[in-house]
């Protein structure tokens, strides 16, 4: 019976050090946020903190990796049944606006750990990457490499991320998402009045929709 309640007992330490360090990293930078600062918030003894990660980096990783799965993960459910790339770039760039309206936290966390979505071939932009490779090749999208395509989308999900969190407004991200897609599609050489249609079905369902 013992080592169950240990075991336990580190999960519930590893789980609040995780929800310390989400809460301070997404306020702060990894360098602006000490060791001290986060067994504080967890509420844990500092010994602790080592039986579960060396260092501060570590627990900025581990967030990083949990972000860039829910991340990934999101992308792809935002996507199901959808074949159009147009509508799954669309719904993709909505879907992360929606989800930075609802957990603004994980938002902020994200925009400062991912340092490597400005890289078209990361594993994180897998997703993203696909897409635009299939528009391409199916004519859907054109005039762009498939290098600025996905530095554009990434560019595009990270403003409006950005701009979500500041505002807060489900009205105004809603919006911003609407014509982020839009100007999205039209960069990829989407004609107007196809752009303008499935961005505006995009928002609306992404937005409308139950919570993500």
């Amino acid at each position: 019976m013992g080592e169950p309640r240990i075991d336990r007992r580190r999960i519930r330490t590893r789980a609040a050090l995780l929800r310390a360090g989400q809460t301070l990293f997404a306020e702060r930078s990894v360098d602006g946020v000490s060791i001290d600062d986060i067994v504080a918030a967890a509420d844990v003894a500092k010994g602790s903190f080592y039986n579960h990660f060396p260092d501060k980096d570590a627990l900025a990783r581990t967030l990083a990796d949990q972000a860039r799965l829910g991340a990934e993960a999101l992308a792809a459910r935002v996507g199901i049944g959808i074949e159009d790339p147009a509508e799954r770039v669309a719904r993709a760039v909505c879907g992360f606006a929606r989800q930075a309206l609802e957990n603004p936290e994980s938002a902020r966390l994200g925009q400062r750990l991912f340092h490597s979505a400005a890289i078209p071939d990361a594993p994180m932009n897998a997703g993203v990457r696909a897409d635009i490779q299939a528009g391409l090749a199916a004519g859907r999208f054109g005039g762009v490499s498939l290098e600025a395509a996905v530095l554009l989308a990434v560019g595009v999900v990270q403003m409006a991320v950005s701009r979500v969190v500041e505002q807060g407004s489900p009205a105004h991200a809603a919006a911003l998402a609407q014509d982020l897609a839009f100007g999205l599609l039209r960069a990829l050489g989407v004609e107007t009045p196809a752009a303008r249609t499935v961005a505006t079905r995009a928002a609306t369902d992404l937005f409308n929709g139950p919570p993500l």
